[in-house]
């Protein structure tokens, strides 16, 4: 993903029709690295479809249980924008993977590159580049939100945090327009003879030499300060804010158990719920670094670095994109391991529904249990409306 607007096999097709740069550490592709990725090219659609499926389901199920109505809070509404923009993602990928990864080999032909799909092609990339940069920037607003949280006690509102959330949205595609204006199809024409080929390809950039213009150089390092290295900086210095704070939190209910055993149990409930929302969003926290900082130091190295772009960073392309997918796709699993309340309204949520269309689950039990609870709450209603009465009554006499 990343900066990719090609896709990683124009790296094998294009050295005939591309000035290589003579000179440098990075003139021509390693032997090694270029068998690498043509090994895994050819699993990589298949891995991405498998991905992509299970993320695209996994984070409708994540925005069904975050947006019930005990689950609307300041988090779990970032959680939920987190979940969108996954789903957008995922979404353009698939199409992307079935035809320049398995319906069609690396040959170049009008097939393949046809003006239809090169279009395409060019959207994707787009919409790639600015969903990352909205679920990164998400991140480092989550881990914000969560560390001010830990120090005054005050939650944002779930209102004021959907305002938040489309803010980053709206800011991450003004970001983003830099790379939009230079992203272009044009048509190959034949060297010898000019004539058309049948087939398009999008704008080469030029990076790591002296013709990339000023709007290209633009868009490449707003993408790399902007949509990738800062908000790795930021969340890596909440990231340790945070850890600080949950290991004085821990020494500090530590040494408060040590001296009152007898702290009630819906505080202690209270505190280990605390304790496990942040080390879960610390946990992904940790996984957007991994995932994108790598990403981050291999733009700016593109931009600096003769041929660098071109012979290392479109073959590595794919190995980004897989750990991008993944990313994408494992909070539900991160979710379900992590949070109690999360597994409570999934089951509550499947098993239920499940009851309710099979029939199976002992439906008499269960409205039994229901009718035992509706006649306590009609009792207890009875109940305190007899004694205020009575209170009343004697009160007047």
């Amino acid at each position: 993903m990343g900066l990719m607007n090609n896709t990683i096999e124009d790296n094998y097709i294009s050295d005939d029709n591309r000035t290589v740069q003579q000179g440098g550490w990075f003139s021509k592709p390693d032997p090694n690295l270029n068998a690498f990725a043509y090994w895994y090219w050819n699993i990589h659609g298949y891995l991405s479809i498998f991905v992509c499926i299970f993320g695209i389901v996994t984070n409708f199920i994540n925005i069904q249980i975050l947006t019930r109505k005990p689950m609307r809070t300041s988090v779990n509404v970032v959680l939920t924008a987190v979940a969108i923009s996954d789903i957008a993602l995922m979404a353009s990928y698939i199409p992307y993977a079935i035809h320049f990864y398995i319906a069609c080999g690396l040959d170049p032909t009008p097939d393949r590159y046809s003006y239809e799909w090169t279009t395409f092609m060019a959207v994707h990339a787009n919409v790639t580049l600015t969903t990352h940069a909205i679920s990164i920037w998400l991140a480092v607003f989550m881990a914000i939100q969560r560390y001010v949280y830990l120090q005054t006690k005050i939650f944002m509102t779930a209102r004021n945090t959907v305002i938040a959330c489309l803010v980053i949205c709206f800011a991450s595609g003004l970001v983003m327009l830099p790379n939009y204006l230079i992203t272009g199809v044009y048509e190959v024409k034949t060297s010898a003879t000019n004539g058309s080929t049948g087939m398009y390809r999008l704008n080469e950039f030029a990076l790591g030499s002296k013709r990339p213009s000023s709007v290209v150089l633009l868009a490449f390092w707003l993408y790399a300060i902007v949509g990738k290295l800062l908000p790795c900086v930021l969340i890596s210095v909440f990231m340790g804010f945070l850890l600080k704070r949950l290991h004085e939190s821990t020494e500090r209910r530590r040494r408060l158990f040590s001296t009152n055993a007898s702290s009630s149990s819906s505080s202690k409930k209270k505190r280990a719920g605390h304790k496990s929302t942040t080390t879960m969003l610390l946990v992904i926290i940790i996984l957007y670094i991994v995932t994108e900082l790598p990403q981050s130091v291999l733009v700016i190295l593109s931009v600096i670095f003769d041929g660098f772009f071109e012979n290392v960073y479109y073959l590595l392309a794919d190995i980004l994109d897989m750990a991008a997918l993944i990313n994408n796709a494992i909070n539900f699993v991160l979710y379900c391991i992590m949070s109690q309340q999360f597994r409570g309204h999934l089951m509550e949520m499947w098993v239920f529904k499940k009851c309710k269309h099979s029939r199976c689950f002992l439906p008499t039990n269960v409205k039994n249990v229901q009718s035992n609870i509706d006649d306590m709450a009609t009792t207890m209603v009875t109940e305190k409306t007899v004694i205020r009465a009575e209170t009343i009554k004697l009160l007047k006499t």
